[in-house]
């Protein structure tokens, strides 16, 4: 019997799904920009740029390949030079500017190189006496800051590069990060302190006391007012950023991994253990406790316009949640290894999360509904079927398209099988037009292809990919004694109704 021949073609993505879901996500993984035939290259290093719309993917043999985030095309290519007699096959660090046009790539050399995105043309580079071990771009202008594995932080002009200071805090450097204008250098350390610089002169403001251990980041407010800061000593604390005066300090049981504000800066999430915590900002009170990894939290971030919280955890899953309510949202899986951080595009359309060496973009589906009468049991009518009652029974027995008014169509196969089984499923928007996807409804999938709906009274029209055919309202089931009896009814019930998120 003819069917809808891309169906038996599609293999599904089985991925865990969140079962109190409210927001669907596809994957597109990001790795050699979607070049599935990359083979064994090693990914060294990678980074988003700041309105989440590129991914540079550094690889063995100094090459970084510029990713389009929103289709994984490629849109460039740079192949990094080295001052070693033999190339050491590694960039350690990527880094975009914040207006996503240059790139800073660090290699064993221990020498910087700063590039020109469009052109691929080298535009500076700097040399360091040891290796670099972070590397952070001004947000505004052409500031750059580095740390090295002596301990000395610079400050450099990456236009011209020129130094402009040679910053010499007691501490190994954990991490850098400059203030929302530029105007402000933190440098995170192991001994428990943090160091404020003024980013144009290299003068020093203030240094962060008050850590008993080994401070893992520093993270500013959107205004640049304050500073919130992650310890192993298992506190976060708030600093004023003007003059490095303590504010709060924010206890947890376990160390904690990493802090963030929210955008309004009322709010910050922290994570600790297998479990992220929200405090008000300004009381410090604790606000929600979110859990459900099964591993630590190793990064948190809030969504540009406050409403959602993602985490990213050793138990290699993304997660997202309500911050009105503190309660999940969705549960993504796809990272072969546990994701380090994970941040929210501007627009909170998409996820982006990285593994260290392996960049994942998580598209948000648009809310999806059907008009009253849509919802129900259908079937594919081909040219030539059978108009009996009894034949398109069958046909909604075995092969039930079931679709559902939150935009969800789900196609199954029972050709042989007892209870029919899932092959495709479609999530369509609105207007009706749809995505389509291999196996059972879930995240994290990858879509396939497209399609659309069209439904007048008992008979519609499903396009996939292309392909168009009749459907038909499946006539209301009754079960007979036999299928009752059998069990027949139950499974079948059971396996079409089940698949309704």
């Amino acid at each position: 019997m003819k069917r809808l021949g891309l169906a038996f073609a599609l293999s599904a993505l089985l991925l865990p799904v969140a079962a109190d879901a409210d927001e669907f996500y596809t994957m597109n993984k990001l790795s050699f920009c979607g070049n599935a035939d990359a083979g064994s290259v090693t990914i060294s290093a990678t980074a988003f740029s700041e309105d989440a719309s590129r991914v540079a993917v550094a690889t063995e043999g100094l090459l970084v390949r510029i990713c389009d985030t929103a289709n994984g095309n490629e849109v460039a290519s740079l192949s990094a030079a080295t001052a070693l007699d033999k190339p050491d096959g590694f960039l350690g660090f990527v880094a975009f500017s914040a207006d996503g046009a240059r790139l800073a790539t660090a290699s064993g050399d221990r020498i910087v190189r700063f590039w020109d995105i469009a052109s691929g043309r080298q535009l500076g580079e700097l040399a360091h006496p040891s290796p670099v071990v972070a590397v952070a771009l001004s947000p505004k202008g052409a500031g750059v800051a580095t740390a090295s594995a002596e301990g000395i932080v610079r400050l450099w002009d990456s236009t011209s590069g020129s130094a402009i200071a040679s910053l010499q805090p007691p501490l190994d450097v954990t991490s850098l990060s400059f203030s929302p204008d530029g105007k402000q250098l933190a440098a995170t350390g192991r001994k428990g302190k943090v160091h404020l610089w003024d980013a144009a002169s290299g003068k020093k403001i203030a240094t962060l006391e008050g850590h008993a251990g080994k401070v893992l980041q520093a993270r500013y407010s959107s205004d640049g007012g304050k500073i919130v800061t992650a310890s192993d000593d298992r506190t976060a604390r708030i600093w004023n950023a003007a003059d490095g005066g303590q504010l709060l300090v924010l206890p947890h049981a376990f160390e904690v991994h990493s802090a963030a504000f929210s955008k309004d800066g009322t709010r910050i999430v922290t994570a600790s253990a297998n479990e992220a915590h929200m405090f008000d900002a300004v009381s410090g009170g604790q606000i929600h406790v979110l859990r459900g990894h099964e591993g630590d939290v190793n990064d948190t971030a809030f969504s540009h316009d406050g409403l959602r919280v993602a985490t990213a955890a050793e138990d290699r899953s993304i997660r997202v949640w309500d911050v009105e309510s503190g309660a999940g949202i969705a549960v993504l899986t796809g990272h072969l290894n546990a994701p380090g951080s994970v941040a929210f595009s501007p627009d909170g359309q998409r996820l982006l999360s990285t593994s260290g060496v392996e960049p994942i973009a998580w598209t948000r589906m648009p809310a999806g509904g059907f008009p009253d009468g849509f919802s129900g049991i259908w079937f594919s009518k081909f040219d030539g079927m059978d108009d009996s009652a009894e034949f398109a029974r069958s046909m909604c027995l075995m092969s039930p398209i079931k679709i559902h008014g939150n935009g969800l169509i789900v196609l199954f196969d029972g050709m042989g099988q007892d209870p029919p089984q899932t092959i495709l499923h479609l999530r369509c928007a609105s207007d009706r037009s749809c995505q389509m996807f291999g196996g059972a409804p879930g995240q994290s999938l990858d879509a396939q292809g497209r399609g659309n709906l069209d439904i007048s009274g008992d008979d519609g029209k499903l396009c996939i990919a292309g392909e168009c055919r009749p459907i038909v309202r499946c006539p209301a089931l009754i079960w007979n004694d036999e299928e009752r009896k059998s069990g027949f009814a139950e499974r079948w019930e059971a396996a079409v109704n089940a698949q309704g998120q």
